[in-house]
């Protein structure tokens, strides 16, 4: 993600020529690295949950050095599905189960 070569949706790939840089889960900016971990509204509990403590991602913080921001940064990225594939993101890429009758 740091190298904007993942899933997210402003980020360039091999697998997708021209995609839509919208945010997939606010609609409101394009969804890059920083977007995706600091300033996403959709994700803002997550964030005050588990990275409270993170407020840049630049090559300078201690996000990349001190072992229990980077826990949980990871912890973050898990729980919040953040640069998985779309297929992986089940809540935002399928429609919901039909009902049984």
């Amino acid at each position: 993600m740091r190298a904007a070569k993942s899933y997210l949706a402003a980020d360039t790939s091999w697998f997708h020529e021209n995609p839509d840089p919208t945010c997939p889960r606010c609609g409101t900016d394009p969804e890059n690295f920083a977007h995706a971990i600091l300033t996403c509204p959709a994700r803002t509990r997550a964030r005050g949950l588990l990275l409270k403590d993170i407020s840049s991602l630049g090559p300078d913080p201690d996000l990349w050095t001190e072992h229990l921001l980077i826990r949980a940064f990871g912890e973050y990225i898990t729980d919040t599905k953040t640069g998985f594939p779309q297929d992986m993101t089940s809540e935002y890429s399928h429609p919901p189960p039909p009902a049984t009758p």
